[in-house]
């Protein structure tokens, strides 16, 4: 409620026609979803309306992770709210050789622009749109 309340009077609006938006309404009405996934969704969709900088700046480093294009037994991953501003790389090798090829893509990755414009935005010194964050 805290954020509903601040968004109206960020936006100058009501808390029921942000209940009422087109997102929050497709998520209600999603018939695939069950209740406590539908909630779930609608609480990160009113944290994404309260925080849009941060919701701007996680899916930036989202799309920056993909561009990676890393194995699929490599997986980078920040928490939630950027958290910490740490990336978390989770590994998964069924052999030592297999443990090192994914450590070897690793290395290589850590070399790319992309890895250090990810660590860059977790460390606030770019913002999402690109550019340079004054700190």
């Amino acid at each position: 409620m805290d954020w509903l309340e601040e968004i109206a009077l960020r936006d100058q609006s009501k808390i029921d026609e942000i209940l009422l938006s087109e997102a929050i309404t497709d998520l209600e009405s999603n018939s695939r979803l069950g209740r406590a996934d539908k909630l779930k969704r609608i609480k990160e969709e009113i944290r994404r309306l309260r925080f849009p900088r941060l919701a701007e700046a996680e899916d930036s480093i989202r799309v920056r992770i993909q561009e990676l294009k890393l194995h699929p037994q490599i997986r980078l991953t920040v928490p939630p709210g950027l958290e910490g501003g740490k990336l978390q790389v989770d590994l998964s090798a069924s052999s030592q050789d297999e443990l090192k090829r994914l450590t070897a893509k690793l290395a290589d990755a850590a070399h790319l622009d992309g890895m250090r414009e990810i660590f860059d935005r977790l460390a606030g010194k770019v913002e999402a749109s690109g550019t340079k964050a004054n700190k």
